[in-house]
């Protein structure tokens, strides 16, 4: 299905960028002499590297989005799980769930970074490898309850999609019953479909609603603590700023690219509200993150941000630092 030329090259693009810049963003991290990030270097290689898995699997299972009355769907638009199966079903509702993994991630990095500031004992004794563990599972199990969400509350069954059928084949040219979709029907369905649809909703905007609220609060106490800087070394301070202002960013790009359209896909059709170019845009907005987050860290740490043109063909930095110009974070 052809939907337009932005939905079409921009999250191709971004993932080409994603394949181009995490890699890159690996190399500085695990070739870096002088920004001693201890253990929150798996991290952010671990990330990078769900970046990646997560362009992929945007190519793998493109998204499309459309609404009708009282009902928003998501649909797989293009490419081998476009046709209805239920292998192709169960992938879209991964791919839903790799949304939320964004966040997971996200609160991984503001509560290491507020052990790190408080020094926790936590960090030094039992991150690795039980901390980086217990961040895999906490990552896969908020990808599998948006997965459930999609399988057991929004499945694409029979009713639902009758219930768009019109407009989408006035839209597409193109029968609803063909593709593998998730549908929230809201009103004007069976009992059993408006129900699940809305318990669906709800635990998707909880978590959402959740994972905003612990961005807000772990971020309070980190700015508080960095104003304090009790015990802290100036320029282990001005890292611990650094890495901040790189995490602000980091949240910033998925509240705007993800939260919000999601915000508006799932309430718009409640009040039959038609947001048809915002939901376009949340099919391409889900491409670029992946491809951003690097971006962001290198910008915001000059250790790595000048080593991207203070190298000469050797591969060995133009200038030298004396040792003592090192940060060191735990």
């Amino acid at each position: 299905m052809f939907i337009n030329y932005p939905h079409y090259l921009i999250p191709k693009l971004c993932g080409a960028m994603s394949f181009l810049f995490n890699p890159m963003f690996i190399y500085l991290l695990l070739s870096d002499k002088k920004l001693h990030l201890g253990s929150y270097r798996h991290l952010l290689v671990s990330f990078s590297i769900f970046n990646m898995l997560s362009s992929f699997y945007d190519w793998l299972v493109p998204m499309g989005v459309h609404d009708h009355r009282y009902a928003f769907v998501i649909f797989v638009s293009e490419g081998i799980f476009s046709n209805f199966s239920q292998l192709g079903q169960l992938a879209l509702s991964i791919r839903c769930g790799f949304i939320t993994v964004t966040y997971a991630i996200l609160h991984v990095h503001f509560i290491y970074r507020y052990l790190v500031l408080n020094r926790s004992m936590l960090i030094q004794k039992y991150f690795m490898p039980y901390g980086l563990i217990l961040t895999f599972v906490y990552c896969f199990l908020h990808m599998m309850l948006w997965t459930a969400v999609c399988e057991f509350f929004f499945y694409g069954d029979l009713e639902r999609k009758t219930y768009i059928y019109d407009s989408f084949k006035k839209l597409y040219n193109l029968k609803s019953f063909d593709f593998n979709m998730v549908i929230a029907l809201y009103w004007e369905g069976s009992n059993e479909a408006v129900i699940r649809s809305w318990i669906g909703v709800v635990v998707v905007s909880v978590s959402s609603t959740y994972s905003m609220g612990l961005f807000f609060v772990l971020g309070h106490k980190i700015m508080k603590n960095l104003k304090a800087h009790v015990n802290i070394s100036v320029k282990t301070l001005r890292l611990q700023q650094q890495l901040f202002k790189a995490l602000t960013v980091q949240t910033l790009i998925p509240i705007c690219v993800s939260l919000m359209p999601c915000m508006a896909v799932w309430f718009g059709p409640v009040f039959l509200l038609d947001f048809r170019a915002i939901y376009l845009a949340a099919t391409i907005a889900a491409s670029v993150f992946p491809c951003i987050d690097p971006v962001a860290i290198i910008i915001f740490l000059p250790c790595l941000r000048k080593r991207l043109y203070l190298t000469n063909p050797s591969g060995i930095s133009s200038t030298t630092a004396p040792p003592n110009s090192s940060f060191k974070i735990t």
